[in-house]
């Protein structure tokens, strides 16, 4: 599941179209659902997390078995927060794995999955559109003043293109 903005089709963390992430969750053979957020509206975000719930339960036969969320946040913690604020209306466990897990070690992970990353966006001069995030970009990061390696700070967003390697 996640979210886009129903009239840019933008999924708001990312700064890229849903449909990258559907590309992606085809090729790893992943069911997915995407809840549009329309900014003008009243309804709240965990509203629209609930509806999108009901949705899935109801494709399943009336069964909600859904009792835990899972997010990729690394380090943020004002998101993490914002996050089990808003969502705790839904009564689902909340589980975040990426977690302060080392840089090296995501680093390492990356590296050996073979997955081509790129950045789909930046707002940082000297980084461009397309770099592939490798050991080259990792050190034309460290030469650049308070850039999180992995965009914690909004600096980039990146795209894992799955797609490119084998699923088996």
């Amino acid at each position: 599941m996640t979210t886009f903005d129903s009239s840019s089709r933008i999924i708001a963390h990312q700064d890229i179209h849903i449909n990258i992430l559907i590309e992606q969750a085809t090729h790893l053979n992943i069911p997915l659902v995407g809840v549009p957020v329309i900014r003008a509206s009243k309804e709240s975000y965990a509203s629209r997390i609930s509806r999108a719930l009901y949705l899935i339960a109801k494709r399943c036969g009336g069964r909600n078995n859904i009792s835990t969320l899972v997010f990729g946040d690394l380090y943020l913690e004002h998101i993490r927060s914002w996050r089990e604020k808003e969502l705790a209306i839904l009564g689902c466990q909340l589980q975040f794995p990426l977690r302060k897990v080392g840089y090296d070690e995501l680093t390492k992970d990356l590296k050996e999955s073979g997955i081509e990353v790129v950045l789909a966006a930046t707002t940082v001069d000297g980084l461009e559109v397309g770099d592939h995030f490798d050991d080259t970009f990792a050190e034309k990061i460290k030469n650049l003043n308070n850039i999180d390696l992995f965009g914690e700070n909004g600096e980039h967003h990146t795209i894992a293109r799955v797609w490119t390697v084998s699923r088996h």
